[in-house]
């Protein structure tokens, strides 16, 4: 995800330099790359909560001063019914629809709207739709915006699981091919929105749509993810709710939706419909501080845990109450990871570890570490690869449960990975690159087999 620098100090009151909020990032375990003040960060698949402004600002809040009140629409709002329906409510716990309607001209872009376009070189759509996308870039929800002139009122809106519907055709004017069961919004026995990845263009915003039905949905993740590859069909949308989203933010989200629209024109109406299934449950963890320290090895004092932990949006009473927005934490261990980005990994000094000897010698070990010792010898450097990816060759092995749906085959050979690793290493401007991997592949093409390879890759 590309994050403009300038755009993170609206919300950085001290105005730290961009290699001071780098190497910080860095220590929080947000690996990213820096071209012309942008930011094009890495996320690992479980920090769902950092792809915007405000998730990346929460988490800095342990370096600085943060500012993450954003201006909303304060006027009550009043309720509407809505004819929708929602037939999967275990898959769509938390929904809500804003209606908008507006009159007159929109003015030009304030500033900060219109620095979001050209800062991170994004073409604008049209008035509703730059909105929605904006504030998920700022605040981290996806909404989806309709042309209520477009959606017949005497039929419901649907959210169901599809079992009827074949065809369906995209923003972009791509018609996919509807295959198996997938959560989608329905309207006058057509598909609308294909859920959480992308909406139809049949009830899209256009430059002079002036009434519009703003939807703000909480999906479970794993109903989305996978659906975006399916249909090579990937946006923003998909990519944020594929690693979760924050189940208690609509409120916010419209309402500073609202607050921007009404900047720019004059609203002649608006309304809110929220309908909620499963209310949220806030997750609790217990305080424990010695299991804290036994797993990091060291001993952070109480005051010191507490603070960590509040300054990344936790907080204490009896127990440790867990961030909504924080869908991947979940135990101890999770406590542990967030004090040990705190203190900063290479601030953790390393301890002895002593392994009983045993008579048992493996010639195939000793002659691979005998190999290891003479390409480190030799200024190679030894990588890790995850043995996980994407892409399927034939007779690559699938994982019935694999821990990133986007990554569920076993790889067939190291080669790959070692590109990329070099690939990631000249970006960086390294001038000599050696690395090395031994590790196992995994086939079946005729019957199950695991190899051990050695790959080797160097440049410079």
């Amino acid at each position: 995800m590309k994050i403009a620098y300038d755009h993170i100090l609206n919300l950085l009151p001290g105005k730290p330099p961009i290699e001071e909020i780098s190497k910080n990032l860095f220590q929080l375990g947000h690996e990213h790359e820096i071209e012309n003040n942008i930011f094009d960060m890495e996320f690992t698949p479980n920090r769902g909560d950092c792809l915007s402004i405000l998730g990346l600002v929460r988490d800095l809040n342990i370096f600085y001063e943060t500012v993450t009140d954003f201006s909303l629409y304060n006027e009550e709002i009043p309720s509407f019914n809505l004819n929708f329906l929602n037939k999967t409510p275990e898959k769509c716990p938390e929904i809500s629809f804003l209606h908008i309607e507006i009159e007159g001209k929109i003015s030009e872009y304030d500033t900060y709207l219109e620095n979001y376009f050209k800062d991170l070189k994004i073409n604008k759509v049209n008035f509703f739709t730059d909105v929605s996308n904006y504030v998920a870039y700022e605040m981290g929800q996806p909404t989806h915006s309709y042309d209520l002139d477009k959606i017949d009122s005497k039929t419901p809106i649907i959210l169901q699981d599809n079992k009827d519907f074949t065809e369906f055709t995209s923003l972009m004017g791509k018609k996919i091919e509807l295959k198996g069961s997938d959560l989608v919004f329905t309207n006058n026995n057509k598909v609308i929105n294909l859920a959480g990845i992308m909406g139809g263009i049949d009830t899209a915003c256009e430059e002079n749509t002036s009434n519009v039905l703003i939807e703000c949905a909480y999906f479970k993740s794993e109903v989305i993810t996978g659906k975006a590859i399916k249909y090579d069909l990937h946006s923003e949308a998909s990519h944020k709710f594929e690693r979760g989203v924050d189940q208690t933010s609509h409120d916010n989200i419209l309402r500073r939706i609202v607050h921007i629209i009404n900047k720019h024109t004059k609203i002649k109406k608006v309304e809110i419909y929220h309908e909620s299934s499963t209310p949220f449950k806030e997750k609790e963890i217990s305080i424990d501080l010695e299991k804290i320290n036994n797993i990091l090895g060291l001993n952070v004092s109480m005051d010191k845990y507490q603070e960590s932990l509040i300054n990344l949006g936790f907080k204490f009473n009896t127990n440790i109450q867990v961030p909504s927005y924080r869908n991947d934490v979940e135990s101890q261990n999770d406590l542990a990871e967030e004090v040990a980005r705190v203190v900063g990994y290479d601030n953790i000094a390393p301890t002895e570890i002593n392994i009983p000897s045993t008579n048992f010698i493996n010639s195939h070990s000793v002659m691979e570490d005998k190999l290891k010792s003479l390409l480190i010898d030799n200024g190679f450097y030894e990588v890790i690869n995850s043995p996980f990816v994407s892409a399927s060759e034939k007779g690559s092995i699938k994982v019935d449960n694999p821990l990133d749906s986007n990554k569920e085959f076993l790889r067939k050979n190291i080669m790959d990975s070692l590109v990329e690793n070099l690939l990631f290493n000249e970006k960086r401007q390294k001038d000599s690159i050696k690395l090395f991997e031994i590790s196992d592949i995994y086939s079946s093409d005729e019957i199950y087999t695991k190899t051990r390879k050695v790959g080797i890759i160097a440049s410079g």
